[in-house]
């Protein structure tokens, strides 16, 4: 009998890049500038982008400090996938349509590649047309000449093209699939390196430009970049022994169906606002979701492996994702000498990926196979690394085992959520059309919330809102809270300096943190920390999360039983709440 139990995919280091202020490179590159020059060279103003490419050392903001890995952080490998090849950089006004053109932008070559720290200096009129510049957009790309972008800018000029020209171009060369079925791209190219890209809005310029190239060393920026494609490999092992019957065992061959991997992959990600403290979590298109996206109909062939490279080990099943962390994972295959195979690089798909793999027992007389998808979906988007392990345990009874795991590669490092659970009640109360009602003043007229057993395998897990107008009250599981929190007189008088307490009103905490990773159950409500403005409607909805680290949402809707988002990157990772009072 034949036991399946799908797949394992496995997402492992993406390229988190820190934009800071730091030196110039000088001599170290060709580069080319435009910028506005309608006013004053007095108006211009500098900015200093410091890429720092994913090394081994790198934090989660892709600063390298000597720390550790982070749990699910691994190395590049190999390492020309975290390399530089060249840098182009595009600065839009904020704010501005689709139709808008840079304020700037910068080319460098380098003339030696990196892999590590890097940096672009470029300057920008800080007055387009009398009007201060307030906000800037960025969309960076390295290594543009990965791909074949280009071709499809149709001879425009760089320089001048607009920000529409930049979310809408694609490439559809290499990283997908030839006519033969074999991938396009089995390793990563030594003189052109992987795409790499994003967009960030609404940078302040007041905190991250300064009036000159020595002021901008001070005001540092932090933006993580991810890889533009994704990863697949296998993973094979065999029980050792003449017991276990598995000295013919072979994979014959890999196929990934058809109509899996989009034509054209989009250059760049979606827009996203700039969070100094931001992470890599689902940066893809979701302009996939749109009808008409085309898919190549070849499948994706990939070569067997031969019983002799099928590494016999005492306990194939010891190398099943367990409790450790990414790196730990990868390295405990190497070090038994399981290797990797077929190793290929694709362009992203918001499809899962169905494979299928076909083997033998006896030397390949007859044929089995058993297929699965290696990735819910929607996980199968740019920076990502898929892989698959599967074992042998006994060749005459006929077993492939395909273990399952997914994990996320974000910020940084990646983090499996699905290890992580809890149950979540919430009592029917008055809800909106898009969430419940809560109340200020009155935190007892909204719902009481309750995580029964938040299990996060040991890892520190944050409670929080998106909208700081929003906090939270503790309370017990009777939905009894203390009032301790004085209240002060808010009429100064000759009786009163301020410090006149005239009663006592419940705590409301700006998140609860759990830093242990200890096994809890939490009640609590969430709270407005002032009166209803109708002035400011966009004041009255929060979004509330569970996060648990480094940052990756946890499912706190499954199955979309309470109000939350249901479609989108946040799906069933939210509960909505919006002020009637």
């Amino acid at each position: 009998m034949k036991r399946y139990q799908s797949t394992l995919t496995k997402m492992t280091r993406p390229v988190c890049m820190a934009l800071a202020a730091l030196l110039m490179v000088g001599a170290m590159a060709s580069c080319s500038e435009n910028e506005n020059t309608e006013t004053a060279l007095s108006d211009n103003a500098y900015l200093s982008l410091s890429f720092s490419t994913g090394t081994g050392n790198s934090t989660r903001a892709g600063e390298t400090s000597g720390k550790a890995l982070a749990d699910n952080e691994t190395d590049a490998n190999p390492t020309q996938e975290s390399d530089i090849h060249n840098i182009k950089v595009w600065v839009f006004k904020s704010n501005t349509g689709d139709e808008a053109t840079p304020i700037s932008y910068k080319a460098e070559t380098l003339n030696e590649v990196k892999n590590g720290n890097y940096t672009l200096n470029l300057r920008f009129l800080r007055k387009i047309g009398g009007e201060e510049v307030k906000n800037i957009d960025l969309y960076i790309l390295a290594n543009s000449e990965s791909i074949n972008m280009l071709d499809q800018m149709k001879g425009k000029d760089l320089s001048s093209v607009t920000r529409k020209d930049l979310k809408e171009v694609s490439f559809t060369s290499p990283f997908g699939i030839n006519s033969d079925g074999t991938a396009e791209t089995k390793e990563v190219s030594k003189e052109k390196g992987l795409p790499i890209s994003r967009a960030i809005t609404q940078i302040s310029v007041d905190s991250h430009v300064a009036d000159t190239e020595e002021g901008a060393k001070d005001k540092g920026i932090k933006i993580p970049l991810v890889r533009a494609v994704s990863k697949l490999h296998f993973y094979f092992a065999r029980k050792k022994g003449t017991d276990a019957n598995t000295s013919q065992v072979k994979v014959t061959r890999i196929e990934v169906e058809g109509y899996t991997i989009p034509t054209a992959s989009y250059v760049f990600p979606d827009e996203a606002i700039y969070n100094e403290n931001g992470y890599n979590q689902n940066v893809t298109s979701q302009k996939y979701d749109n009808a008409g996206t085309a898919y190549v109909p070849t499948t994706l062939k990939l070569a067997g492996v031969e019983n002799k490279d099928i590494k016999a080990v005492d306990d194939p099943e010891s190398f099943i994702k367990k409790n450790q962390s990414a790196q730990e994972y990868l390295d405990a295959f190497k070090q038994a000498g399981i290797g990797s195979h077929d190793l290929c690089y694709l362009r992203e798909t918001n499809k899962a990926i169905k494979c299928t793999i076909w083997y033998s027992l006896d030397g390949g007389a007859t044929e089995k196979h058993e297929t699965f998808n290696i990735a819910s979906e929607g996980n199968a988007i740019r920076n990502r690394e898929l892989v698959v392990y599967g074992y042998f345990l006994n060749g005459q009874m006929g077993k492939l085992t395909v273990t399952p795991t997914i994990q996320e590669w974000q910020d940084g490092g990646t983090f499996d959520f699905i290890d992580a659970s809890t149950n979540v009640v919430i009592p029917d109360k008055d809800q909106t059309a898009w969430g419940y009602k809560v109340y200020y003043g009155f935190p007892k007229l909204g719902p009481m919330i309750t995580l029964e057993d938040i299990d996060t395998k040991g890892k520190p897990w944050i409670l929080q809102t998106d909208n700081p107008m929003f906090g939270f009250v503790q309370c017990d599981k009777n939905g009894y809270y203390e009032e301790k929190e004085p209240v002060y007189d808010p009429i100064i008088s000759d009786q009163n300096d301020g410090n006149k307490i005239i009663g006592y009103t419940y705590h409301i905490d700006d998140y609860i943190i759990n830093k242990s990773g200890k096994k809890d159950t939490l009640y609590f409500y969430v709270v407005p920390k002032s009166r209803l403005d109708l002035a400011k409607p966009h004041n009255v909805k929060a979004h509330v999360f569970l996060t648990t680290y480094p940052n990756d949402k946890f499912i706190l809707n499954p199955g979309f039983k309470y109000k939350g988002c249901k479609e989108g990157k946040f799906a069933g990772k939210d509960i909505h709440f919006e002020q009637v009072l």
